[in-house]
């Protein structure tokens, strides 16, 4: 499951740092930042009336004048150490709604079992089941994802861009096998931040216009999947969900449900025909095939996430009517973990070949 305590927390001061930055002459952010870093330390270590008091008080220091926009980026995590610290101290209702102003920006978010009071969980599971219900179509369909989406406000990429990790992140699922050779040739500053501009003006789709949108788009993208699915340390654009989203766009809808035997891969596996040595009567040994028992559904804990996208929301390298993604998660198997059958790794592939250019009228 999605590790919160590390994501919120530090997407709260990694907007906190970037904001301090731009503005280090003011004391006031650095403030904030190590207030929240104080409620978070509360947090784990169990004193959440003591986190809940802290969380308080950035709350009035993020309310000074001039501070807009460093109280808008770290709300979200607020809001769920607040509903984390409501939940562990008996105030379910009040938690609840602190959740779901922190699902409004991570509708995808789940928590890691092993790591919340049981008083949180619950509350959690009931914003998100509020959260999902809400914005559910019929069938069960959620459309919550995109809608995020269309709300999320990324923040301008940094220019200075090209530090040896760049190819580490999510831009390598848009990489060519020759491109990926390249980089690994490159040896300084200069030459690494020429492959950058180089690589996306290969990629513009409107190349006599000062904004390269397909560019745009991509790092709005990365920055939203960062947001919404990271795992425990891991950034939310290198999940498996995250390259989806980063190659294929937002979905046009989410469905989700319970994960059956038949669906486990797991249990498929242990169920698969085999062979035992069986003693016959007359005292001869011979090799039968025998066919094992999966589990039944109801002993099995995980859950089947499928992304389907429509004609209108493909990439325009996809000439189909529709697609679908299947994740399962699943103690011992993985959170969210992409079904890589060959036909969803081809569309992957279609999905990261670089946009046409438009011809120009």
């Amino acid at each position: 499951m999605v590790r919160l305590r590390h994501r919120a927390g530090m997407a709260a001061l990694a907007a906190l740092l970037a904001l301090s930055e731009a503005r280090a002459e003011d004391p006031r952010i650095a403030a904030m930042t190590e207030l929240f870093a104080k409620a978070k330390a509360q947090f784990r270590g169990g004193g959440y009336a003591e986190s809940l008091a802290t969380l308080e008080k950035l709350d009035a220091a993020a309310r000074a004048p001039g501070l807009e926009a460093a109280r808008e980026k770290i709300a979200p995590s607020v809001a769920f150490y607040r509903g984390a610290d409501l939940a562990a101290l008996g105030r379910k209702s009040e938690a609840v709604a602190e959740f779901k102003t922190y699902l409004a920006s991570a509708p995808a978010s789940r928590l890691d079992p092993s790591m919340y009071p049981k008083p949180v969980l619950e509350a959690f599971a009931e914003a998100r089941d509020e959260v999902h219900q809400s914005s559910a179509p019929a069938g069960g369909a959620e459309s919550g994802l995109a809608e995020a989406y269309a709300r999320f406000r990324a923040t301008p990429a940094s220019a200075a861009a090209a530090d040896e990790n760049w190819a580490d992140g999510a831009v390598r699922f848009l990489m060519t096998a020759e491109e990926k050779a390249q980089w690994q040739g490159l040896g300084d500053t200069v030459a690494r931040a020429e492959f950058v501009a180089l690589f996306w003006q290969r990629r513009d789709p409107t190349p006599e216009t000062p904004e390269n949108e397909y560019r745009a788009e991509i790092e709005r993208r990365i920055q939203f999947a960062n947001a919404a699915f990271a795992q425990g340390e891991k950034r939310g654009s290198e999940t498996d969900r995250g390259m989806v989203f980063v190659l294929m766009g937002p979905p046009s809808a989410v469905v989700t449900g319970s994960l059956k035997s038949e669906d486990d891969p797991i249990q498929t596996a242990r169920a698969a025909p085999g062979q035992e040595l069986v003693k016959e009567v007359n005292g001869r040994v011979t090799l039968q095939s025998v066919s094992l028992e999966a589990k039944s559904s109801e002993r099995i804990q995980g859950r089947r996430e499928t992304w389907r996208y429509r004609r209108d929301r493909l990439p325009p390298s996809i000439a189909y009517n529709e697609a679908s993604f299947d994740f399962l998660t699943k103690d011992g198997y993985g959170t969210a973990v992409l079904q890589r059958e060959p036909g969803a790794l081809a569309l992957l592939e279609l999905a990261a070949r670089p946009p046409a250019a438009t011809p120009r009228q």
